[in-house]
């Protein structure tokens, strides 16, 4: 029987390889996201596969959907891979902002990390959940705090969490990406240029620079070290955080 893992944000940038990484490892993927799954779920080699509308701020639907009895609860596996960014000084926060990041980032881990633990309860097994915090959530950078908190807390929770769950034979751990190339960083280095009077390629470039590999990380990178943590080799590992990233200058 393959292993089935839960792909919460699965229709995003880093979620949507995540995917396909799992699958062409030959688990069973549900993916899971707010709209996009459908597509994704299409795309992916080898099946069964399964797609699930998830709103990871909807405590009820996310408990509904993992929860004991869920519609994707029994799963060997899960990543939260959810995530929103914003960038500003402290000063000048975006409350709308910053209730989004949050909602999505740590309160929605949480929502779903409340569902695995009450299914894991119910139905103890050899489990791995997976969260994408980032480097952000290491060190904090001006301009960052937001997202830094949201990152930052979410390793946390992660820590406390693995130590919850160990008892049911599960594990959970922490994946810290540094500068990866996509969309959202993008984003970012836009809304930076912007608040420096600079370009999105000078801002781009300063980020490839950052560490000592001179590039950005592919998102491809980040799934794999995703895939082994949830796969069923890394058993050894729990309350971790796993930095993909290059060494510093």
């Amino acid at each position: 029987m393959s292993r089935a893992v839960v792909v919460v944000g699965g229709a995003g940038a880093i979620g949507r390889v995540v995917c396909a990484v799992l699958a062409e490892a030959g688990m069973a993927v549900t993916v899971a996201d707010l709209r996009g799954a459908d597509e994704v779920r299409t795309g992916l080699p080898g099946g069964p596969h399964a797609s699930l509308s998830l709103d990871v701020t909807d405590r009820d639907a996310v408990v509904a959907a993992l929860g004991p009895g869920g519609t994707a609860a029994g799963a060997s596996a899960l990543v939260y891979a959810a995530g929103s960014n914003y960038t500003g000084p402290v000063s000048t926060t975006d409350w709308d902002a910053y209730d989004r990041v949050m909602n999505i980032n740590l309160r929605g881990a949480f929502h779903v990390g409340q569902a695995l633990s009450l299914d894991l309860a119910a139905s103890p097994r050899e489990f791995s959940a997976v969260f994408l915090s980032s480097t952000a959530g290491l060190r904090g950078e001006s301009g960052a705090s937001v997202y830094a908190a949201s990152k930052f807390g979410l390793i946390g929770f992660v820590e406390c969490l693995a130590a919850e769950i160990a008892t049911f034979g599960a594990r959970a751990n922490a994946v810290c990406p540094g500068n990866v190339d996509s969309p959202m960083l993008r984003t970012l280095a836009e809304q930076v240029a912007v608040r420096r009077g600079d370009t999105t390629e000078a801002v781009l470039t300063e980020f490839a620079g950052a560490t000592s590999f001179d590039r950005l990380i592919a998102i491809r990178e980040v799934a794999d070290v995703i895939a082994y943590l949830a796969g069923p080799r890394s058993t050894g590992m729990s309350g971790q955080s796993v930095v993909v990233d290059g060494p510093p200058l």
